[in-house]
């Protein structure tokens, strides 16, 4: 177990009440436990998932979508790389400890909760209403920096574990609605006869297919099933013009009988396969 004194970087953080602790027995855990602080802090970001754990008194929590006042029991967490800033509230003194937990940690265990690889994570709340839990997380911080003991790391190290599978889910790269469209658009448009489920083209983007769907119409105005059927009809009325048959057609482009061309041709066209074979061949008669 490390100890490490209070910083000296200037005065004010000088006189703070504060350590840090840190261990072989959890390496990727240190701990901060502040007391009775009126120190403010400017805007920052650590590259662990902090979770800050409010003892006493009130504190501001600024973060990029606003202003979080925190107080007694509550728990915070707050992503790797965030940008935010916690400052006391009308001079008021408030005491805490702040977790600082290991990202790649982090990852390695969503990765297992989920059975892919996870690099980016998300918290589902900012603010955690732990009722008993908060004192019980609160309880074996205290015992592991009075006493550390292995049963009570195992205890913290546990508490993590059901905390990340409790509140984290794996994040995405977060690609903009158009580019997931376009890759969604190309996918099916490599084998518009066989194209893959959406079901399936959900799995390989790892993406809800309401998500899909709803990208896909907003960027296009028609569905996924739409645009796949409309370029069916396309290509079809390109087959007919030279000379295939409407059943060989529908076959070509992935329909399962005639019939099912006729009526999507209807819908896409207003106008019948055949109605449209009779207009390219009086059209190819007059050249």
């Amino acid at each position: 177990m490390v100890l490490l004194g209070l910083c000296t970087v200037a005065n004010t953080v000088r006189d703070i009440n504060q350590r840090f602790w840190s261990s072989k027995t959890i390496p990727h855990l240190t701990i901060r436990t502040t007391q009775n602080s009126l120190q403010g802090y400017k805007a920052h970001s650590h590259s662990e998932l902090s979770i800050g754990i409010i003892e006493s008194g009130v504190t501001r929590l600024s973060m990029p979508e606003g202003q979080i006042v925190l107080t007694k029991g509550d728990i915070i967490l707050i992503e790797p790389n965030i940008v935010h800033a916690c400052n006391p509230v009308d001079d008021m003194t408030r005491s805490y400890h702040m977790l600082y937990v290991d990202n790649t940690w982090c990852c390695n265990v969503l990765s297992t909760l989920y059975g892919y690889e996870v690099t980016q994570y998300t918290c589902d709340q900012n603010v955690l209403a732990y009722m008993e839990n908060d004192i019980k997380l609160t309880s074996l911080i205290c015992s592991l920096l009075n006493q550390e003991s292995q049963e009570i790391a195992a205890e913290v190290d546990s508490f993590l574990f059901n905390l990340l599978s409790r509140y984290c889910s794996p994040q995405h790269d977060q690609e903009n609605d158009d580019e997931l469209a376009y890759k969604v658009r190309n996918y099916l448009l490599q084998d518009i006869a066989n194209p893959p489920s959406l079901d399936v083209i959900s799995q390989e983007f790892e993406r809800p297919k309401e998500t899909l769907i709803r990208n896909f119409k907003r960027r296009f105005g028609i569905t996924p099933k739409s645009f796949l059927n409309n370029n069916r009809v396309e290509k079809a009325k390109f087959l007919l013009k030279c000379g295939m048959s409407i059943v060989d057609a529908a076959t070509e482009v992935g329909f399962s009988d005639q019939s099912q061309l006729h009526r999507a041709f209807v819908s896409y066209t207003a106008s019948t396969p055949r109605q449209y074979q009779r207009v390219t061949s009086i059209f190819d008669n007059n050249y």
